[in-house]
């Protein structure tokens, strides 16, 4: 770091101050008023506020909570909720109301607020705050905490001079970054595409089939133990697939998170290596995969034992994938989205003789395959670009960042959108 750069805590370059909440059981307004209130949900990952569901207050509680609002030059920071988000609120919000679940830095005299804001976005910050950016569910950030940061503060033209510097940077490395994501949807689309033409278009002597006429056993899971959760059940031998399981699987569940012991096996069941698996409750309804290994799960999953006379497990199961659209529409409409038994009773499927079943599952495979190679590919260019501007922030706040750094990720960039 140059010499004449300082090292300041947050509390010494600006005012953190928390937000209000709205009094107990108070119910936004229906229509917008004068006074928006701002949530961490409102708060975006690229440092902007998403006012499209913006909440209203009413002018009574605006002024019980009117000293606890945000100005455009300002810097929010969630600290509850999802922890570590920072940005700050456009023009047109100045002197919304902001929520409990953040804070805001009003930044002293001399102290840039899109320099700050970089900071913010640093290895360096993070670790000082405690986040843990892999765990969802964390506790609140103390605003004395926060003021404890320290922040390698150089003087203000030199602070605008690296501003300048990462915004033509990072210009160009989000550019690519959204070129990435952009080709990362177009694959997963591709293959979801051609999944819905194989299996809406019917063939010479393809018939329509319920599952439970192509199955030798279609029912629920079993978990007769109550509570569920009880830790007795567990820690055994045998495998226990769960919604999750089944959700983070790609056509095949090849590992598990959980298993039964002899008590947990007893109120529940074996399913065998090749049972098809449909999660039917929660977050995960409609998500589908084949066992790769004998495993219990519980009544949230339906699995399906083809009769191999008349189907092929692989088939079945990329024909629901094709179908996932619709058993998700089917699951809504309660306050815990779910479908059961009785969703499929009526339910016509087409299906052609098993050795057409057969190849049609193949090419789905190598597809799927050559898919999930691409995606791979992707994503690790979007982690490579990520590293990329965490190497830039490096720099910036080491005092090294330079025009000739700024010109050298400009080329990464491009090369990362031509390839």
């Amino acid at each position: 770091m140059r010499k004449d750069w300082e090292i300041k805590s947050l509390d010494e370059i600006a005012t953190v101050k928390g937000g209000k909440r709205v009094p107990k059981g108070y119910k936004f307004e229906t229509t917008p008023t004068l006074h928006p209130y701002i949530t961490v949900a409102d708060f975006t990952e690229d440092g902007t506020v998403c006012t499209k569901n913006l909440k209203y207050i009413s002018d009574e509680v605006y002024e019980q909570i009117k000293n606890y609002t945000i100005s455009s030059q300002d810097i929010y920071i969630s600290i509850a909720g999802t922890i570590g988000k920072t940005g700050s609120v456009p023009k047109s919000l100045d002197g919304a109301n902001l929520t409990e679940n953040a804070c805001k830095l009003v930044l002293h005299k001399g102290i840039d607020q899109k320099f700050v804001y970089s900071f913010t976005k640093t290895d360096n910050f993070i670790q000082q705050t405690g986040i843990n950016t892999r765990v969802a569910a964390q506790p609140k950030l103390a605003l004395v905490r926060l003021k404890t940061i320290t922040f390698p503060i150089p003087p203000l033209p030199e602070q605008k001079r690296i501003v300048a510097i990462l915004d033509e940077a990072f210009e160009g490395i989000d550019r690519a970054i959204a070129n990435t994501e952009k080709n990362l949807t177009n694959a997963s689309e591709l293959f979801e595409s051609y999944l819905k033409t194989i299996f809406t278009q019917k063939g010479d002597g393809w018939k329509e089939k319920t599952l439970q006429e192509i199955s030798i056993e279609f029912s629920r899971g079993k978990s007769k133990h109550r509570p569920r959760g009880d830790k007795k059940l567990y820690g055994g031998k045998y495998p226990l697939i769960q919604t999750g399981d089944i959700s983070n699987s790609k056509h095949r569940i090849t590992s598990y998170s959980q298993t039964y012991n002899e008590l947990g096996l007893a109120q529940s069941k074996m399913w065998s290596k090749g049972t098809v698996c449909i999660a039917i409750v929660g977050a995960n309804v409609a998500e589908t995969a084949i066992l790769d290994f004998d495993a219990c799960f519980p009544d949230s999953v339906i699995g399906i034992i083809v009769n191999n006379e008349v189907a092929d497990s692989d088939y079945v199961e990329y024909l629901l994938q094709s179908f996932k659209a619709e058993l998700k529409e089917k699951g809504k409409g309660t306050a815990r989205d779910n479908i059961n038994i009785g969703t499929f009773a009526n339910q016509k499927f087409l299906f052609p003789d098993v050795k057409t079943q057969k190849i049609i599952a193949g090419q789905l495979e190598e597809l799927s395959f050559e898919t999930q190679r691409l995606e791979a590919i992707y994503r690790r260019k979007i982690a490579a670009l990520n590293e990329l501007k965490q190497s830039i922030l490096q720099k910036a706040f080491t005092g090294e960042l330079t025009a000739e750094t700024a010109n050298q990720v400009r080329k990464t960039a491009k090369e990362e959108i031509a390839a």
